[in-house]
């Protein structure tokens, strides 16, 4: 039964009906020829990206828009694209990249290339498969629910002050009675004021949630990051040491710097500037975050769009 045509296997089976079980899949299922030009775009990869088949189809994976970037912001469409390799060696590809979202936003995927043959064994194109691999956080209560407690911020939709005070009261609790170490990386918008002379307002809104997105989504489901003031953020890490906390920070950083949002006058993108600090034995929340927030002043001095985690500089890489 393996071996029988799928039109064999399902009698008067018409385009249509493929069409509409692709369309009830969950992960983005996206056909290219051998130009590499997109022939079918479901409706999975619609919701995932932000983009309506009718702006893909007939482009090539190469051609702005840019989908898939690695962390470096590199455009592996273009410059590495897997599709070409799988398309030269006829060898299945599996990556983890980042996909720009059409608001700009940065989210981790997995992306899956397969070949596609006919019986004389001749390639005649491939099937890109991907999903969002962002944590999904389930919440108790309804997000109206949690706005009007003050919890949840109307809008980004990232936890508010009021719920990172919570958080971290409890994850002091929580170090100073069982030793769970935790991490914070402070987070500051490069230069808001000027975007917001410069944008407007409306813009400059767009910048601060496209600027939540990306850090939300690209944290883990038990970490939290809040919104602290009208352009800084809170990252709180759960179970890291300073290597890790590093890491974490720098990665973030730059995919903030390769998000963007589109505006009247062109793509807009923002930098920022981050001060990372494990727990100290001694702190409260208020040394905690001081602290946070003078290594970011520090990173602002030493020139912006970069993490520190002590007051002495640090070669960049």
């Amino acid at each position: 039964m393996a071996e029988n045509n799928i039109l064999d296997i399902f009698p008067g089976a018409s385009k249509s009906i493929f069409d509409n079980v692709l369309d009830q899949v969950q992960d983005a299922v996206v056909w290219l020829n051998r130009d590499r030009k997109v022939v079918y775009w479901n409706k999975a990869a619609e919701q995932i990206t932000g983009r309506e088949a009718s702006a893909i189809l007939g482009r090539a994976c190469f051609e702005d828009p840019t989908l898939f970037v690695d962390l470096g912001g590199v455009n592996i469409c273009r410059d590495k694209c897997p599709v070409a390799m799988t398309l030269q060696d006829g060898a299945p590809r599996s990556l983890e990249v980042y996909l720009e979202h059409k608001e700009g936003f940065r989210t981790p995927a997995a992306l899956r290339i397969i070949p596609v043959f006919n019986d004389a064994g001749e390639i005649l194109g491939a099937v890109e498969t991907f999903s969002s691999t962002a944590p999904k956080i389930t919440l108790p209560l309804g997000l109206a629910e949690l706005e009007k407690m003050g919890l949840v911020e109307t809008e980004t939709g990232i936890p508010s002050k009021q719920y990172l005070d919570m958080t971290l009261a409890t994850r002091l609790k929580e170090f100073q009675k069982y030793g769970l170490s935790f991490g914070l990386i402070y987070v500051d918008i490069d230069n808001y004021g000027k975007i917001l002379e410069k944008h407007g307002r409306f813009n400059s809104g767009k910048i601060v949630r496209t600027v939540a997105r990306t850090l939300h989504k690209n944290i883990r489901f038990f970490d939290i990051v809040g919104r602290w003031s009208t352009e800084e953020f809170l990252v709180v890490l759960l179970n890291v040491d300073e290597g890790h906390l590093d890491i974490v920070a720098n990665k973030l950083r730059l995919l903030v710097a390769e998000s963007y949002i589109t505006t009247e006058t062109g793509m807009l993108s923002a930098t920022v500037s981050m001060g990372a600090s494990l727990v100290l034995r001694y702190d409260t929340v208020e040394s905690l975050v001081k602290r946070g927030e003078q290594l970011m002043m520090h990173s602002q001095w030493l020139g912006r769009n970069r993490v520190s985690m002590s007051f002495v500089q640090k070669e960049m890489a």
